[in-house]
């Protein structure tokens, strides 16, 4: 029950955004990877011309089409794609949800999906309680679990494992 990958999301500070250019003042959250760990090809379409991995937070009802009982509460994404929806089911931990990649061969413009052979890849997002830090766990082929981790993630059982990899991480970039 190990994640094969890590990575640390924040939103950086202004003097930060600022030495590297990002735009102040955004209405769109944006989260900055700063740590990781593991060698997850699955972020490789996510990663700028700067060599930044960074996401925008989107709510959903504005992003998805789906049907209400699937509709999640909060969506993660590039400019180009929706990186995971953020499925928060645990009214224990309320700042614990997960997600997984686009599985759908063709993305709506009729390109091929980048993230399709990732399709059964699991994430569990862990949110601090204001929303700036999101860390995002990689657990491969682990999908169809997702209730399981969720729930052994609540009740502590995967504490040890996510502390271990979150020692392991470095930088991802810079700033």
């Amino acid at each position: 029950m190990k994640p094969i990958a890590y990575y640390k999301l924040v939103m950086l500070s202004d003097d930060l955004k600022a030495k590297h250019k990002i735009k102040i003042g955004a209405t769109i959250p944006r989260y900055d990877c700063i740590q990781f760990t593991g060698n997850y090809d699955g972020i490789k379409p996510f990663i700028n011309h700067k060599g930044m991995f960074y996401l925008n937070l989107f709510e959903a009802k504005e992003m998805i089409k789906a049907n209400e009982k699937r509709l999640s509460e909060f969506v993660l994404k590039s400019a180009n794609y929706n990186f995971t929806s953020m499925y928060f089911e645990n009214a224990q931990k309320p700042n614990i949800c997960y997600g997984y990649p686009n599985g759908k061969p063709l993305l709506n413009n009729g390109t091929i999906n980048p993230l399709f052979r990732y399709r059964n890849d699991l994430y569990l997002l862990l949110v601090n309680d204001d929303f700036t830090e999101i860390e995002i766990f990689v657990f491969e082929k682990a999908k169809a679990f997702a209730s399981d981790y969720l729930q052994k993630c609540a009740d502590g059982i995967l504490d040890d494992e996510l502390e271990e990899t979150r020692t392991k991480s470095e930088k991802f970039f810079l700033y």
